[in-house]
């Protein structure tokens, strides 16, 4: 039950919450010593930003009641990670709240709660001498953020060995049998149109369909191939319910709102099983934004952010291909697959994407001119039974061609430029 002190406790900081919750905003630097005089002598105060700014200075228990109220808004959006349902961790959240706005014990996971508890009595002193373990609330947010980071990239995982385990079976079936018949090839063109439009039930029923067929050419060639069907209709029990889960955890970078590092392994890794099973080749675009570094150095990384989004936006815009895919590689470095497309026409495309982000003009408060950026292009188009990492090295090898040849111009890898 919650003590009086708890209640006026909270009403106290609510009520001085909702005057000081906008005093964010700038205030005119005063001398140490004037500013010292305006507050009262036992008065916590939180300086917010650059200490040699003019930035505001903020009440400790306003600050307090904005990380109480960031917690709470984690805790109503949170979702099951596994074992942990979505109450265990919204009340997880709960508890650091009230941990900061009136001195309860923080939550623990650690505690064993069996153990001899003090009187009542205690106990209440306790909570009101509590001290704010800021520290602690650090380390459980890296902690579950850690488990957050682990749950998806385990669904991720556990969601391409199910599918891409099945297409790989798939394409080791037909080598073997080295069967050419056309209904079979026009089942599995189907079959490519269901992954490329990533819908559970259309994969679900195309693979089974496809299923069926092979099991009609693989019946009379023994128990191994019998097998091997029951092995991959037992894989699509399950494939509706992990592709569901997976898209629930979309990998998508957090800066520029395309798809990050994990999801663009994942696709490059597709990209050869589709080119093998089906023998349509794509090509692989390295971009990297010129001189980015001078922003950041000139600007400051807010700036720096704000061009990355705009690049990316560009980007979107000019690939919207339903095959195209767009990822942020790393740093200043974007990815885009262009899936079932020549050299030349790969060229063509680049080249409308560069020009398009030089007529970018990205605006920043207190920047007074728009800021203009270039980007230097690197093209590799898959070959027959190349990896995934040779294709990445050498598109990567002929962005730094381009780089070095000035930036602001397209290279292709000098191999696909001898077979053109």
């Amino acid at each position: 039950m919650q003590s009086a002190f708890d209640r006026d406790a909270l009403s106290s900081r609510l009520r001085l919450a909702e005057r000081g919750r906008m005093i964010f905003g700038k205030r005119k630097k005063k001398d140490p010593e004037s500013e010292a005089e305006s507050l009262p002598p036992s008065a916590e105060v939180i300086a917010a930003g650059n200490h040699d700014s003019d930035d505001a200075v903020v009440p400790a228990e306003v600050a307090l009641d904005f990380i109480a109220e960031m917690l709470r808004t984690l805790g109503e959006n949170s979702f099951s990670v596994g074992p942990k349902a979505v109450a265990e961790i919204e009340a997880f959240f709960e508890g650091w709240a009230r941990h900061l706005l009136v001195g309860v014990r923080p939550p623990r996971e650690d505690i064993d709660e069996s153990d001899a508890k003090p009187s009542k009595k205690n106990a209440e002193e306790e909570e009101r001498t509590a001290k704010r373990d800021l520290p602690g609330l650090r380390r459980a947010l890296r902690e579950h953020r850690k488990q957050e980071v682990g749950y998806v990239t385990t669904s991720l995982n556990d969601f391409r060995e199910a599918s891409w385990a099945f297409i790989g079976s798939l394409r080791r079936s037909l080598t073997v049998e080295q069967t050419s018949d056309r209904r079979l090839g026009h089942r599995m063109r189907r079959l490519e149109g269901a992954v490329r439009g990533g819908e559970a039930d259309r994969i679900k029923s195309e693979a089974q369909e496809t299923v069926s067929l092979l099991t009609e050419f693989l019946n009379d060639r023994g128990a191994r191939h019998q097998a091997q069907i029951a092995e991959m209709a037992a894989r699509l029990e399950n494939l509706r319910d992990e592709l569901d889960s997976v898209r629930a955890n979309a990998a998508i970078d957090a800066v520029t709102k395309t798809y990050n590092r994990a999801s663009f392994d994942e696709q490059i890794e597709r990209e050869v099983d589709l080119a093998t099973l089906f023998g349509k080749r794509g090509c692989l675009m390295m971009i990297d934004i010129d001189h980015f570094k001078w922003v950041n150095d000139t600007h400051g990384h807010p700036c720096g952010d704000e061009v990355l989004r705009s690049v990316a936006e560009t980007l979107n815009r000019c690939y919207q291909r339903k095959d195209d895919f767009v990822a942020r590689y790393g740093g200043e470095e974007f990815s885009i697959v262009l899936r079932d497309i020549s050299l030349p026409v790969a060229r063509d495309v680049a080249e409308r994407g560069m020009d398009a982000v030089r007529r970018l003009e990205v605006n920043f408060p207190g920047v007074e001119e728009p800021i203009r950026v270039t980007v230097s292009i690197g093209i590799a188009r898959l070959r027959s039974g190349e990896t995934t990492r040779s294709w990445i090295e050498r598109a990567d090898r002929a962005l730094y061609q381009a780089k070095d040849g000035g930036r602001d111009c397209i290279e292709v890898d000098p191999i696909d430029l001898a077979d053109a």
